[in-house]
Protein backbone atom coordinates (compact mmCIF):
# COMPACT_ATOMS: atom_id res chain seq x y z
CA UNK A 1 0.00 0.00 0.00
CA UNK A 2 2.68 2.31 0.66
CA UNK A 3 4.44 1.56 -2.24
CA UNK A 4 1.60 2.24 -3.76
CA UNK A 5 1.24 5.48 -2.26
CA UNK A 6 4.80 6.44 -3.16
CA UNK A 7 3.86 5.62 -7.30
CA UNK A 8 0.93 7.63 -7.18
CA UNK A 9 2.65 10.21 -5.34
CA UNK A 10 5.45 10.42 -8.07
CA UNK A 11 3.28 9.80 -10.80
CA UNK A 12 0.99 12.68 -9.93
CA UNK A 13 4.31 14.75 -9.69
CA UNK A 14 5.33 13.79 -13.02
CA UNK A 15 1.77 14.23 -14.40
CA UNK A 16 1.61 17.81 -12.71
CA UNK A 17 5.31 19.04 -14.27
CA UNK A 18 4.24 17.30 -17.67
CA UNK A 19 0.89 19.60 -17.25
CA UNK A 20 2.80 22.72 -16.23
CA UNK A 21 5.70 21.99 -19.37
CA UNK A 22 2.86 22.08 -21.31
CA UNK A 23 1.31 25.04 -20.06
CA UNK A 24 4.73 26.71 -20.30
CA UNK A 25 4.99 26.07 -24.02
CA UNK A 26 1.66 27.45 -24.44
CA UNK A 27 2.13 30.62 -23.21
CA UNK A 28 5.05 30.93 -25.04
CA UNK A 29 3.30 30.08 -28.30
CA UNK A 30 0.30 32.74 -27.01
CA UNK A 31 2.60 35.71 -25.86
CA UNK A 32 4.59 34.67 -29.74
CA UNK A 33 1.27 35.30 -31.69
CA UNK A 34 0.17 38.25 -29.45
CA UNK A 35 3.93 39.76 -30.90
CA UNK A 36 3.22 38.95 -34.28
CA UNK A 37 -0.30 40.61 -34.04
CA UNK A 38 1.64 43.74 -32.58
CA UNK A 39 4.40 43.61 -35.55
CA UNK A 40 1.24 44.17 -38.32
CA UNK A 41 0.91 47.99 -38.91
CA UNK A 42 -0.76 50.10 -36.54
CA UNK A 43 -3.84 52.00 -37.62
CA UNK A 44 -3.05 55.19 -35.87
CA UNK A 45 0.99 55.36 -37.46
CA UNK A 46 -0.37 54.63 -41.01
CA UNK A 47 -3.17 57.57 -40.61
CA UNK A 48 -0.73 60.00 -39.61
CA UNK A 49 1.31 58.85 -42.60
CA UNK A 50 -1.43 59.09 -44.76
CA UNK A 51 -2.00 62.56 -44.04
CA UNK A 52 1.43 63.69 -44.01
CA UNK A 53 1.66 61.94 -47.62
CA UNK A 54 -1.95 63.96 -48.50
CA UNK A 55 -0.41 67.34 -47.42
CA UNK A 56 2.27 67.04 -49.78
CA UNK A 57 -0.07 66.14 -52.26
CA UNK A 58 -2.32 69.32 -51.37
CA UNK A 59 0.59 71.75 -50.57
CA UNK A 60 1.73 70.49 -54.68
CA UNK A 61 -1.85 71.12 -55.64
CA UNK A 62 -1.83 74.21 -54.18
CA UNK A 63 1.27 75.02 -56.55
CA UNK A 64 -0.57 73.92 -59.30
CA UNK A 65 -2.93 77.22 -58.73
CA UNK A 66 -0.49 79.54 -58.41
CA UNK A 67 0.85 78.40 -61.55
CA UNK A 68 -1.96 77.85 -63.59
CA UNK A 69 -2.78 79.65 -67.08
CA UNK A 70 -6.67 79.53 -66.96
CA UNK A 71 -9.38 78.51 -64.88
CA UNK A 72 -9.59 74.98 -65.87
CA UNK A 73 -6.63 74.48 -64.81
CA UNK A 74 -7.19 76.60 -61.52
CA UNK A 75 -10.49 73.97 -61.07
CA UNK A 76 -8.31 70.57 -61.93
CA UNK A 77 -5.85 71.58 -59.34
CA UNK A 78 -8.78 72.53 -56.68
CA UNK A 79 -10.32 69.68 -57.44
CA UNK A 80 -6.61 67.21 -56.47
CA UNK A 81 -7.09 69.38 -53.34
CA UNK A 82 -10.51 68.88 -52.37
CA UNK A 83 -9.92 65.02 -52.80
CA UNK A 84 -6.93 64.88 -50.25
CA UNK A 85 -8.89 67.07 -47.88
CA UNK A 86 -11.38 64.85 -47.60
CA UNK A 87 -8.98 61.70 -47.19
CA UNK A 88 -7.42 63.94 -44.49
CA UNK A 89 -10.31 64.27 -42.01
CA UNK A 90 -10.85 60.66 -42.12
CA UNK A 91 -7.91 59.96 -41.16
CA UNK A 92 -8.17 62.74 -38.53
CA UNK A 93 -10.92 60.92 -37.19
CA UNK A 94 -8.93 57.60 -36.92
CA UNK A 95 -6.71 59.56 -34.96
CA UNK A 96 -9.02 60.95 -32.64
CA UNK A 97 -10.68 57.57 -31.82
CA UNK A 98 -7.72 55.81 -31.04
CA UNK A 99 -4.77 58.12 -30.70
CA UNK A 100 -3.17 57.80 -27.00
CA UNK A 101 -0.96 60.61 -26.87
CA UNK A 102 -1.84 63.84 -25.26
CA UNK A 103 -5.20 65.07 -27.14
CA UNK A 104 -3.79 68.76 -27.62
CA UNK A 105 -1.19 67.51 -29.89
CA UNK A 106 -4.19 66.34 -32.74
CA UNK A 107 -6.58 69.21 -31.66
CA UNK A 108 -3.61 71.65 -32.40
CA UNK A 109 -2.79 69.95 -35.75
CA UNK A 110 -6.17 69.58 -36.48
CA UNK A 111 -6.82 73.05 -35.43
CA UNK A 112 -4.20 74.06 -38.19
CA UNK A 113 -5.21 72.30 -40.85
CA UNK A 114 -8.73 73.61 -40.76
CA UNK A 115 -7.28 77.19 -40.60
CA UNK A 116 -5.24 76.44 -43.81
CA UNK A 117 -8.46 75.82 -45.36
CA UNK A 118 -8.85 80.10 -45.34
CA UNK A 119 -5.49 80.45 -46.67
CA UNK A 120 -5.89 77.93 -49.42
CA UNK A 121 -9.46 79.77 -50.09
CA UNK A 122 -8.30 83.20 -50.00
CA UNK A 123 -5.37 82.36 -52.67
CA UNK A 124 -8.13 80.10 -54.89
CA UNK A 125 -10.10 83.13 -55.22
CA UNK A 126 -7.42 86.01 -55.74
CA UNK A 127 -6.00 83.51 -58.29
CA UNK A 128 -9.78 83.26 -60.21
CA UNK A 129 -9.50 87.13 -60.16
CA UNK A 130 -6.60 86.85 -61.82
CA UNK A 131 -4.64 88.45 -59.23
CA UNK A 132 -1.75 86.06 -59.51
CA UNK A 133 0.93 88.13 -57.41
CA UNK A 134 -1.28 88.94 -54.44
CA UNK A 135 -1.73 85.07 -54.71
CA UNK A 136 1.74 84.50 -54.97
CA UNK A 137 2.72 86.88 -52.14
CA UNK A 138 0.21 85.17 -49.91
CA UNK A 139 1.33 81.92 -50.71
CA UNK A 140 4.87 82.28 -50.07
CA UNK A 141 4.40 84.97 -47.02
CA UNK A 142 1.59 83.44 -44.67
CA UNK A 143 0.57 80.48 -46.53
CA UNK A 144 4.10 78.75 -46.57
CA UNK A 145 4.74 80.27 -42.91
CA UNK A 146 1.67 78.33 -41.93
CA UNK A 147 2.22 74.99 -44.00
CA UNK A 148 5.23 74.33 -41.89
CA UNK A 149 3.92 74.72 -38.50
CA UNK A 150 1.25 72.28 -39.90
CA UNK A 151 4.05 69.86 -41.01
CA UNK A 152 5.90 69.77 -37.51
CA UNK A 153 2.80 69.56 -35.98
CA UNK A 154 1.53 66.67 -38.16
CA UNK A 155 5.32 65.10 -37.81
CA UNK A 156 5.04 65.32 -34.01
CA UNK A 157 2.04 62.86 -34.20
CA UNK A 158 3.69 60.65 -36.65
CA UNK A 159 6.79 60.04 -34.40
CA UNK A 160 4.54 59.86 -31.22
CA UNK A 161 2.68 56.99 -33.10
CA UNK A 162 5.83 55.18 -34.30
CA UNK A 163 7.35 55.10 -31.14
CA UNK A 164 4.13 54.04 -29.09
CA UNK A 165 4.47 51.43 -31.89
CA UNK A 166 7.91 50.32 -30.73
CA UNK A 167 7.08 50.42 -26.98
CA UNK A 168 4.12 47.89 -27.59
CA UNK A 169 6.75 45.80 -29.01
CA UNK A 170 8.91 45.93 -26.00
CA UNK A 171 6.31 45.56 -24.00
CA UNK A 172 5.09 42.33 -25.39
CA UNK A 173 8.99 40.69 -24.90
CA UNK A 174 8.83 42.35 -21.08
CA UNK A 175 5.58 40.13 -21.04
CA UNK A 176 6.64 37.19 -22.34
CA UNK A 177 9.99 36.99 -20.26
CA UNK A 178 7.54 38.00 -16.98
CA UNK A 179 4.78 34.93 -17.76
CA UNK A 180 7.49 32.43 -18.41
CA UNK A 181 9.36 33.21 -14.92
CA UNK A 182 5.39 33.39 -13.53
CA UNK A 183 4.41 29.96 -14.86
CA UNK A 184 8.59 28.39 -13.76
CA UNK A 185 7.19 29.92 -9.98
CA UNK A 186 3.99 28.07 -10.59
CA UNK A 187 6.10 25.04 -11.08
CA UNK A 188 7.77 25.11 -7.75
CA UNK A 189 4.80 26.05 -5.32
CA UNK A 190 2.92 23.27 -7.32
CA UNK A 191 5.73 20.77 -5.87
CA UNK A 192 4.67 21.49 -1.75
CA UNK A 193 0.56 22.05 -2.39
CA UNK A 194 0.31 19.05 -5.13
CA UNK A 195 -3.59 18.13 -5.17
CA UNK A 196 -4.43 22.07 -5.10
CA UNK A 197 -2.32 22.90 -7.86
CA UNK A 198 -2.75 19.94 -9.85
CA UNK A 199 -6.80 21.76 -9.94
CA UNK A 200 -5.67 25.00 -10.71
CA UNK A 201 -3.15 23.80 -13.23
CA UNK A 202 -6.12 21.94 -15.24
CA UNK A 203 -8.03 25.34 -15.33
CA UNK A 204 -5.74 27.12 -15.82
CA UNK A 205 -4.49 24.53 -18.93
CA UNK A 206 -8.25 24.47 -19.96
CA UNK A 207 -8.35 28.44 -20.40
CA UNK A 208 -4.98 28.72 -22.10
CA UNK A 209 -5.78 26.27 -24.58
CA UNK A 210 -9.59 27.78 -25.08
CA UNK A 211 -7.79 31.60 -25.30
CA UNK A 212 -5.41 29.96 -27.91
CA UNK A 213 -7.68 28.65 -30.16
CA UNK A 214 -9.90 31.66 -29.74
CA UNK A 215 -6.79 33.34 -30.79
CA UNK A 216 -5.51 30.97 -33.56
CA UNK A 217 -9.29 31.10 -34.84
CA UNK A 218 -9.42 35.05 -35.00
CA UNK A 219 -6.11 34.97 -36.97
CA UNK A 220 -7.32 32.15 -39.61
CA UNK A 221 -10.60 34.35 -40.12
CA UNK A 222 -8.97 37.57 -40.51
CA UNK A 223 -5.31 37.19 -41.44
CA UNK A 224 -4.70 36.35 -45.31
CA UNK A 225 -1.70 33.77 -44.68
CA UNK A 226 0.05 31.06 -46.32
CA UNK A 227 2.83 28.34 -45.89
CA UNK A 228 4.25 27.23 -48.95
CA UNK A 229 7.24 24.51 -49.47
CA UNK A 230 10.63 25.21 -51.16
CA UNK A 231 9.23 25.25 -54.27
CA UNK A 232 6.30 27.97 -53.21
CA UNK A 233 3.51 24.89 -53.50
CA UNK A 234 0.94 25.89 -51.19
CA UNK A 235 0.79 23.30 -48.30
CA UNK A 236 -1.56 25.14 -45.61
CA UNK A 237 -3.34 28.46 -45.68
CA UNK A 238 -5.74 30.51 -43.55
CA UNK A 239 -9.57 30.98 -44.56
CA UNK A 240 -9.00 34.94 -44.86
CA UNK A 241 -6.81 33.64 -47.69
CA UNK A 242 -9.27 30.84 -49.54
CA UNK A 243 -12.19 33.24 -49.08
CA UNK A 244 -10.18 36.20 -50.72
CA UNK A 245 -9.04 34.14 -53.73
CA UNK A 246 -12.51 32.36 -53.49
CA UNK A 247 -11.08 28.68 -53.61
CA UNK A 248 -11.79 25.95 -50.99
CA UNK A 249 -9.13 25.54 -48.78
CA UNK A 250 -8.65 21.65 -50.60
CA UNK A 251 -8.40 22.95 -54.00
CA UNK A 252 -5.66 25.64 -52.77
CA UNK A 253 -3.31 23.49 -51.09
CA UNK A 254 -3.50 20.87 -54.24
CA UNK A 255 -2.42 23.86 -56.70
CA UNK A 256 0.51 23.81 -58.71
CA UNK A 257 3.75 25.56 -58.20
CA UNK A 258 3.66 29.32 -57.87
CA UNK A 259 0.27 29.57 -58.09
CA UNK A 260 -0.31 32.49 -55.97
CA UNK A 261 2.53 34.17 -58.28
CA UNK A 262 1.31 33.11 -61.66
CA UNK A 263 0.47 36.78 -62.29
CA UNK A 264 3.73 38.40 -61.68
CA UNK A 265 6.84 38.66 -64.33
CA UNK A 266 9.17 36.06 -64.84
CA UNK A 267 11.37 38.13 -63.42
CA UNK A 268 9.82 39.05 -60.24
CA UNK A 269 9.35 35.66 -59.53
CA UNK A 270 13.57 35.15 -60.35
CA UNK A 271 13.64 37.97 -57.94
CA UNK A 272 11.41 36.63 -55.18
CA UNK A 273 12.87 32.95 -55.34
CA UNK A 274 16.79 34.17 -55.24
CA UNK A 275 16.03 36.45 -52.07
CA UNK A 276 13.99 33.54 -50.46
CA UNK A 277 16.60 30.69 -50.72
CA UNK A 278 19.15 32.78 -48.94
CA UNK A 279 16.87 32.84 -46.22
CA UNK A 280 16.31 36.64 -46.42
CA UNK A 281 12.54 38.20 -45.62
CA UNK A 282 10.98 39.93 -48.75
CA UNK A 283 8.14 41.92 -48.91
CA UNK A 284 6.22 43.49 -51.60
CA UNK A 285 3.61 43.90 -54.02
CA UNK A 286 1.77 41.40 -56.41
CA UNK A 287 -1.35 41.51 -58.19
CA UNK A 288 -3.61 38.62 -58.53
CA UNK A 289 -6.44 38.00 -60.81
CA UNK A 290 -9.49 37.03 -58.21
CA UNK A 291 -12.18 34.32 -58.73
CA UNK A 292 -14.44 37.42 -60.42
CA UNK A 293 -12.26 38.47 -63.17
CA UNK A 294 -11.08 41.49 -60.53
CA UNK A 295 -8.12 42.35 -60.00
CA UNK A 296 -6.75 42.28 -56.59
CA UNK A 297 -3.35 43.70 -55.38
CA UNK A 298 -1.74 42.22 -52.19
CA UNK A 299 1.10 43.55 -50.00
CA UNK A 300 2.84 40.18 -49.47
CA UNK A 301 5.33 39.60 -46.66
CA UNK A 302 7.70 36.07 -46.90
CA UNK A 303 9.57 34.68 -43.87
CA UNK A 304 11.20 31.76 -44.51
CA UNK A 305 10.69 28.83 -42.28
CA UNK A 306 13.94 26.98 -40.71
CA UNK A 307 15.10 23.96 -38.86
CA UNK A 308 17.09 22.87 -36.76
CA UNK A 309 19.65 23.16 -38.43
CA UNK A 310 18.51 27.01 -40.15
CA UNK A 311 18.21 25.15 -43.40
CA UNK A 312 15.04 26.73 -44.67
CA UNK A 313 12.71 24.25 -45.54
CA UNK A 314 9.77 26.56 -46.36
CA UNK A 315 7.97 30.02 -46.21
CA UNK A 316 5.16 31.87 -44.01
CA UNK A 317 3.53 34.30 -46.23
CA UNK A 318 1.08 36.98 -44.60
CA UNK A 319 -0.98 38.82 -47.08
CA UNK A 320 -2.54 41.95 -46.99
CA UNK A 321 -5.11 43.32 -49.22
CA UNK A 322 -4.33 46.93 -50.95
CA UNK A 323 -6.90 47.60 -53.88
CA UNK A 324 -8.30 50.37 -52.54
CA UNK A 325 -5.00 51.78 -51.89
CA UNK A 326 -3.87 51.22 -55.19
CA UNK A 327 -7.15 52.55 -56.88
CA UNK A 328 -6.45 55.33 -55.08
CA UNK A 329 -2.97 55.82 -56.06
CA UNK A 330 -3.94 54.73 -60.11
CA UNK A 331 -6.43 57.55 -59.88
CA UNK A 332 -4.09 60.12 -58.19
CA UNK A 333 -1.50 59.87 -61.00
CA UNK A 334 -4.47 60.58 -64.11
CA UNK A 335 -5.08 64.01 -65.28
CA UNK A 336 -9.14 63.85 -64.79
CA UNK A 337 -9.84 65.33 -67.91
CA UNK A 338 -7.78 63.02 -70.89
CA UNK A 339 -7.73 60.30 -68.58
CA UNK A 340 -3.71 60.04 -69.53
CA UNK A 341 -1.13 60.50 -67.20
CA UNK A 342 -0.91 64.10 -64.95
CA UNK A 343 2.56 65.97 -64.21
CA UNK A 344 2.54 64.96 -60.70
CA UNK A 345 3.19 61.58 -61.93
CA UNK A 346 5.60 62.72 -64.60
CA UNK A 347 7.46 63.91 -61.99
CA UNK A 348 7.91 61.19 -60.49
CA UNK A 349 8.10 58.61 -63.29
CA UNK A 350 10.71 60.60 -65.44
CA UNK A 351 14.23 60.41 -63.24
CA UNK A 352 13.15 56.21 -62.84
CA UNK A 353 12.91 56.05 -66.28
CA UNK A 354 16.16 57.98 -66.97
CA UNK A 355 18.13 56.01 -64.83
CA UNK A 356 16.27 52.50 -66.49
CA UNK A 357 17.76 53.38 -69.53
CA UNK A 358 21.26 54.39 -68.63
CA UNK A 359 21.21 51.02 -66.88
CA UNK A 360 20.13 49.08 -70.26
CA UNK A 361 21.94 51.26 -72.36
CA UNK A 362 18.98 52.47 -74.34
CA UNK A 363 18.03 55.59 -75.70
CA UNK A 364 15.27 58.00 -73.76
CA UNK A 365 13.13 59.99 -75.55
CA UNK A 366 11.27 62.81 -74.40
CA UNK A 367 8.61 64.94 -76.58
CA UNK A 368 7.31 67.85 -75.18
CA UNK A 369 4.08 69.41 -77.09
CA UNK A 370 1.80 71.63 -77.78
CA UNK A 371 -1.49 72.60 -79.29
CA UNK A 372 -0.79 75.19 -81.74
CA UNK A 373 -2.77 78.81 -81.21
CA UNK A 374 -4.83 76.84 -78.57
CA UNK A 375 -6.08 80.11 -77.09
CA UNK A 376 -7.50 81.49 -80.03
CA UNK A 377 -9.37 77.66 -80.56
CA UNK A 378 -10.99 78.44 -77.01
CA UNK A 379 -12.08 81.86 -78.27
CA UNK A 380 -13.69 80.50 -81.30
CA UNK A 381 -14.80 77.00 -80.52
CA UNK A 382 -15.91 77.77 -77.08
CA UNK A 383 -13.95 75.33 -74.02
CA UNK A 384 -16.61 72.61 -74.30
CA UNK A 385 -14.91 72.35 -77.54
CA UNK A 386 -11.46 73.01 -76.29
CA UNK A 387 -11.76 70.05 -73.81
CA UNK A 388 -13.03 67.92 -76.93
CA UNK A 389 -10.22 68.49 -78.83
CA UNK A 390 -7.98 67.87 -75.86
CA UNK A 391 -9.48 64.47 -74.56
CA UNK A 392 -9.14 63.87 -78.75
CA UNK A 393 -5.14 64.25 -78.88
CA UNK A 394 -4.83 62.38 -75.73
CA UNK A 395 -6.12 59.98 -77.26
CA UNK A 396 -4.43 59.86 -80.52
CA UNK A 397 -1.28 60.23 -77.86
CA UNK A 398 -2.50 56.95 -76.23
CA UNK A 399 -3.17 54.64 -79.56
CA UNK A 400 0.34 55.61 -80.30
CA UNK A 401 2.05 54.60 -77.32
CA UNK A 402 1.33 51.24 -76.63
CA UNK A 403 4.49 49.32 -75.60
CA UNK A 404 4.70 49.18 -71.64
CA UNK A 405 7.66 51.43 -70.97
CA UNK A 406 5.29 53.95 -73.28
CA UNK A 407 4.36 56.85 -71.18
CA UNK A 408 1.64 59.47 -72.12
CA UNK A 409 0.95 63.12 -69.58
CA UNK A 410 -0.88 66.02 -69.83
CA UNK A 411 1.52 68.58 -68.20
CA UNK A 412 -0.84 71.33 -67.95
CA UNK A 413 -3.05 73.00 -70.13
CA UNK A 414 -2.94 72.66 -73.20
CA UNK A 415 0.52 70.66 -73.28
CA UNK A 416 1.26 67.38 -73.47
CA UNK A 417 4.70 65.00 -72.48
CA UNK A 418 5.88 61.93 -74.10
CA UNK A 419 8.54 59.44 -73.29
CA UNK A 420 9.73 56.29 -74.69
CA UNK A 421 12.91 53.95 -74.96
CA UNK A 422 14.06 53.21 -78.54
CA UNK A 423 17.51 51.81 -79.50
CA UNK A 424 18.00 54.74 -82.51
CA UNK A 425 17.44 58.19 -82.65
CA UNK A 426 15.89 57.52 -85.81
CA UNK A 427 13.13 55.62 -84.03
CA UNK A 428 12.70 58.36 -81.48
CA UNK A 429 11.91 61.14 -84.09
CA UNK A 430 10.09 58.51 -86.14
CA UNK A 431 7.10 57.83 -83.50
CA UNK A 432 7.11 62.25 -82.29
CA UNK A 433 6.16 62.59 -86.34
CA UNK A 434 3.73 59.76 -86.48
CA UNK A 435 1.91 61.65 -83.66
CA UNK A 436 2.49 64.71 -85.46
CA UNK A 437 0.82 63.48 -88.40
CA UNK A 438 -1.95 61.92 -86.69
CA UNK A 439 -2.98 64.69 -84.62
CA UNK A 440 -3.46 66.84 -87.72
CA UNK A 441 -4.93 64.10 -89.43
CA UNK A 442 -7.92 64.11 -86.80
CA UNK A 443 -9.11 67.30 -88.85
CA UNK A 444 -10.09 69.28 -86.39
CA UNK A 445 -11.12 72.65 -88.01
CA UNK A 446 -9.10 75.29 -87.01
CA UNK A 447 -9.35 78.42 -88.52
CA UNK A 448 -7.38 81.09 -86.97
CA UNK A 449 -4.34 78.13 -87.21
CA UNK A 450 -1.43 80.14 -88.97
CA UNK A 451 0.33 76.20 -89.73
CA UNK A 452 -3.01 74.93 -91.21
CA UNK A 453 -6.94 75.01 -91.26
CA UNK A 454 -6.87 72.06 -88.73
CA UNK A 455 -5.50 71.70 -85.29
CA UNK A 456 -1.92 71.10 -85.27
CA UNK A 457 0.98 70.36 -82.88
CA UNK A 458 4.48 71.56 -82.49
CA UNK A 459 6.90 69.93 -80.49
CA UNK A 460 10.21 69.67 -78.65
CA UNK A 461 12.41 66.67 -78.68
CA UNK A 462 14.80 65.33 -76.66
CA UNK A 463 16.84 61.77 -77.09
CA UNK A 464 18.67 61.46 -73.85
CA UNK A 465 22.16 58.92 -74.12
CA UNK A 466 23.06 56.74 -71.80
CA UNK A 467 26.45 58.75 -71.70
CA UNK A 468 24.84 62.10 -71.48
CA UNK A 469 21.83 62.32 -69.14
CA UNK A 470 21.67 65.21 -67.00
CA UNK A 471 19.25 65.93 -64.29
CA UNK A 472 15.58 66.15 -65.03
CA UNK A 473 15.15 70.19 -64.50
CA UNK A 474 17.85 70.86 -67.56
CA UNK A 475 16.30 68.35 -69.67
CA UNK A 476 12.85 69.68 -69.29
CA UNK A 477 14.21 73.19 -69.86
CA UNK A 478 16.06 72.56 -72.65
CA UNK A 479 13.54 70.79 -74.02
CA UNK A 480 10.89 73.51 -73.58
CA UNK A 481 13.34 75.72 -75.61
CA UNK A 482 13.12 73.45 -78.60
CA UNK A 483 9.07 73.44 -78.24
CA UNK A 484 9.65 77.14 -78.42
CA UNK A 485 11.49 77.25 -81.43
CA UNK A 486 8.97 75.08 -83.30
CA UNK A 487 6.96 77.42 -82.40
CA UNK A 488 8.63 80.36 -83.62
CA UNK A 489 9.28 78.33 -86.48
CA UNK A 490 6.46 78.21 -88.14
CA UNK A 491 4.30 75.90 -85.78
CA UNK A 492 3.33 72.00 -86.67
CA UNK A 493 6.92 71.37 -86.66
CA UNK A 494 9.95 69.30 -84.49
CA UNK A 495 12.61 70.55 -83.25
CA UNK A 496 15.37 68.06 -81.95
CA UNK A 497 18.01 69.18 -79.21
CA UNK A 498 21.20 68.85 -80.46
CA UNK A 499 23.40 66.81 -77.92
Amino acid sequence: MHNKIIISFITTILLLILLGTASVFKMMELAELTQKLYDHPYTVTNATKTIETHLVAMHRSMKDVALAKNANEIQAAVQKVNTSEIIIYKEFNIIFDRYLGDKKDIVQSYDAFVSWKLIRDEVISLMQADKKEQAAAITKGKGAKHLENLFKQVHKMVMYAQNKAIFFQQNTLKSKTKSIIVIISMLAIILLIIITILILLIKNFSKTDKELKKHLHLIDQNIMSATMNLDFKVIDASNALVRHIGMTKDKLINTPNLFLFNECDESEITQLQKMTKTGKDWQGEIKKLGYNGEIKWLFLQIHPIFDDLYNVTGYANIFTDISSKKEIEEMSKLDGLTNIYNRYFFDKIFPVQIKIASRQHLLLTFVMLDIDHFKQYNDTYGHQAGDDALKMIAMTLKEIMKRPNDYTFRLGGEEFGMLYMTNEIKDGLKLANLARENIENLKIPHTLNSASEFVTISMGVYVIKPENASNVDEIYRLTDEALYKAKEGGRNKIVQIDI
